[in-house]
């Protein structure tokens, strides 16, 4: 698996298991990313260099979001998971 992917699933994971210690909004919007991050894990953005520094930023959100699920880093995840998101759909995207 190529290492966008590796840091994205890491990412994920991260953010599920800060969900799973959470409760209410924390744990619904925890919840929320981590299904989006799913939904970009397998887009060719992942499997290219091209988005390996968007990974590797949402694995350091989701490890701040893992040691302290709060409102502040949760809204840090969701900003770069909606970067993700523009990004890995972007009809310029090209692979690297």
């Amino acid at each position: 698996m190529p290492r966008g992917q590796d840091l994205l699933t890491e990412a994920i994971q991260l953010t599920k298991d800060a969900g799973e210690s959470a409760t209410g909004e924390e744990q619904a919007g925890a919840n929320e990313l981590a299904g989006r991050m799913e939904a970009q894990h397998d887009k060719f953005f992942f499997k290219s260099l091209a988005g390996v520094p968007l990974a590797n930023k949402a694995k350091k959100a989701a490890t701040a979001l893992s040691s302290d699920i709060n409102a502040g880093n949760l809204s840090a995840l969701d900003g770069i998971v909606s970067e993700i998101e523009d990004k890995a759909d972007a009809p310029g995207t090209v692979l690297t």
